[in-house]
């Protein structure tokens, strides 16, 4: 055998034991693509839109949004249901998922108002206590909290709602659908129909505010979800806290 043939045997022996080397070698484990997000019902219009926004600019990320009322999110969450991002409109229903989210921070701050059909004659809080049909969230809800706070630093309100809503979309849904005459909502839902409803402000603006906070799980720490890192940053970033601004929320260190 020539010097030629031995080299070309020796290249085809080595390729040979090589080769199954290469193909059992593991693929690196892909990072978590989807993040669970728990988010206020008072935050759908923008969360949605933010949410396309981000998944557009990250290809093959998903972004799958829960909206309702804080309280109801709260309790699912400590009940064990899968999340990585938690919005809570205000700070005591967050403190009811205390168990998986640990670390929450201040986000935004919204306020209730009266509102009123676009056209109506209504133009203050104790016109209330005229012969109409008004409607606010449940007791228990973030935004009925706030609006019991603001009834009652308000003074002289004799009537009462004529429903206790579940959160603060189903009550602008039964004023948008023309069902009452008035309802306690977010300043920002009004902003977001400033065709069909108007604000009647209350007097305490601080007993009619709550504070929002957002904060990222256990689970998505222990999962090392870094894309559920990375979108809670996004919700925090200016650009954001800006949009959010310009939909009615109140963010103190957003110029």
């Amino acid at each position: 055998m020539n010097l030629s043939h031995l080299k070309k045997r020796i290249a085809i022996t080595v390729a040979i034991a090589i080769a199954p080397c290469a193909i059992a070698a593991p693929a690196p484990a892909a990072s978590p693509a989807t993040v669970n997000v728990f988010a206020a019902s008072s935050l759908q219009v923008q969360y949605t839109a933010l949410a396309k926004k981000f998944m557009a600019a990250h290809p093959g990320a998903k972004i799958n949004i829960s909206f309702g009322s804080s309280t109801t999110l709260a309790s699912q969450i400590a009940a064990g249901a899968p999340v990585d991002i938690f919005v809570s409109a205000d700070r005591s229903a967050m403190a009811t998922a205390s168990s998986e989210i640990t670390s929450p921070v201040d986000y935004l701050v919204n306020q209730v108002v009266l509102a009123v059909p676009a056209n109506s004659a209504i133009s203050k809080i104790s016109d209330l206590n005229k012969s109409i049909k008004w409607i606010q969230c449940a007791h228990t809800a973030p935004c009925g909290i706030a609006a019991d706070k603001a009834l009652a630093a308000e003074t002289g309100i004799t009537t009462a709602p004529v429903s206790l809503e579940a959160s603060a979309s189903a009550t602008l849904a039964k004023l948008l659908a023309g069902a009452v005459d008035g309802a306690i909502v977010y300043k920002t839902d009004v902003i977001a129909n400033p065709t069909k409803i108007k604000a009647i402000y209350f007097k305490d603006s601080a007993a009619a505010s709550t504070t929002y906070q957002i904060g990222i799980s256990k689970s998505a720490i222990a999962a090392k979800n870094r894309l559920a890192s990375i979108f809670l940053s996004n919700m925090k970033s200016v650009n954001v806290l800006k949009s959010l601004a310009k939909a009615g929320f109140q963010i103190d260190n957003v110029r």
